[in-house]
């Protein structure tokens, strides 16, 4: 079992698959005297959330050590300022809400195919693509403004960086209460001036005075919105919640990309159905609601975040002692909820560790446990960006596949982040659709 702890840290899929095969759905550990218990059981899972919804469970164990990252975002937040800070911007992130971005999306999707069709290149960088239309999105939705400038640059390699080192540093966190910190004393500091170069970048855009854009960017909405009792985003929330928005929009929209380009390449037939389907709708222009129906190119981006989970195990804390799968579970108890094994579990989905989009397809999804699926997190703080990450995939998905065949012979493993990322830049071949 210590093996499989310490190796939480370089391997963590490998690890959580371990960890739930030789010892069950529910086990109990300690390491560096903390208390661990890891679950995998979708009902495990609802009993976490409700008792989090209680004030029995919280995530702010790990408050100091993600605030440098996140300071007082919703990633981070604890109760009166989370509490607030979601109320102020649920409205914004609604299934509804996010329409007001599609054309956005839309254009920066149709700019890539343009660009792949004017390089007469066989053959591209799907990560670098994916990468850099994720970015030009995010950059014109959040500050209003396209992406040109060499400080763009800059920034896109501070989040890398950051990206890189924030999970062995949360890791080592969780396990060892700072301890093995010692053990990434250089990636630390790299990841340390990284989030001091990608703070001053946002703090510049917000000193821009968005509130006078005409162009309304996200951050012109958050400064000027007003909750029901008045409340309004203090400045150094909206720099934090600016930061939280454009770290986790960026890598986990851009990561599962790569991962169905990646996946699609390899599965022809899943791929020539998903070009069928498209190609039905070749005709109607792309939005919010007629992409809805594209039921069976959802349900393979679905898939896709079922293998590829951008976050592979949730953790939280016991506050208090509480009870879980039947067993008492002792104050100050780190919780780790087990995303990835649970994702993959032989009883939960058919074909576990194929690419088999029917897994969400003719209710298949109603009959599995409301939990058996968390891509975007669960209970209380679930992700208040799914409606917005889930748009600007689809849009870019389609906007591709509707001029190009995708094919790859690679094979490519997961490396080491915060998110679920391939460990090399992904090469694909692409045949234009005439």
């Amino acid at each position: 079992m210590f093996f499989n702890l310490l190796r939480l840290i370089i391997n963590p899929t490998a690890a959580l698959t371990a960890i739930h095969n030789k010892h069950g759905d529910f086990v109990q550990a300690s390491f560096f005297n903390k208390k661990l218990l890891f679950v995998s059981k979708p009902e495990h899972f609802e009993e976490i959330f409700s008792q989090e919804a209680r004030g029995l469970v919280s995530r702010d164990a790990l408050y100091e050590a993600k605030k440098p990252m996140f300071g007082d975002g919703l990633f981070n937040s604890k109760v009166d300022t989370w509490t607030n800070q979601r109320r102020l911007m649920q409205p914004l992130f609604t299934k509804q809400a996010i329409g007001a971005w599609q054309d956005i999306m839309l254009e920066e999707a149709n700019s890539t195919v343009s660009r792949l069709k004017n390089s007469n290149s066989s053959e591209i960088n799907i990560s670098r693509e994916m990468k850099e239309v994720i970015q030009k999105i995010l950059i014109r939705v959040m500050f209003g403004r396209l992406k040109s400038e060499r400080g763009d640059e800059q920034l896109m390699n501070a989040i890398d960086t950051i990206v890189k080192g924030l999970f062995p540093h949360l890791v080592t966190e969780t396990l060892g209460k700072g301890k093995l910190k010692q053990l990434f004393v250089l990636q630390n500091r790299r990841m340390e001036l990284a989030i001091r170069h990608f703070a001053g970048y946002v703090d510049a855009e917000i000193n821009r005075n968005p509130s006078e854009s005409v162009n309304q960017s996200l951050l012109s909405m958050l400064i000027q919105r007003q909750g029901r009792t008045g409340y309004a985003m203090p400045k150094e929330l909206l720099k934090d919640e600016a930061v939280t928005l454009f770290l986790a929009g960026q890598d986990t929209s851009v990561n599962t990309l790569i991962w169905f380009f990646y996946l699609l390449g390899k599965h022809e037939a899943i791929h020539q159905r998903i070009t069928d389907e498209i190609q039905q709708y070749a005709a109607e222009s792309l939005s919010l609601e007629n992409i809805e129906m594209l039921s069976y190119t959802k349900a393979a981006l679905y898939e896709t975040l079922r293998l590829y989970p951008q976050a592979i195990a949730l953790s939280r804390d016991a506050t208090d002692n509480i009870s879980v799968g039947g067993e008492n579970i002792g104050k100050n108890t780190t919780v780790i909820m087990s995303v990835f094994a649970t994702h993959r579990d032989g009883r939960l989905w058919q074909r576990p560790q194929a690419f088999y989009p029917e897994h969400f397809l003719d209710g298949a999804a109603t009959e599995r446990h409301k939990n058996a699926f968390l891509p975007f997190g669960g209970g209380i703080h679930n992700c208040i960006g799914r409606h917005f990450a889930e748009l600007e995939m689809m849009m870019t998905i389609v906007a591709i596949l509707r001029n190009f065949t995708i094919k790859t012979n690679v094979n490519i493993k997961p490396g080491l982040s915060i998110t679920y990322k391939p460990e090399r830049d992904v090469m694909v071949s692409i045949t234009p659709i005439y």
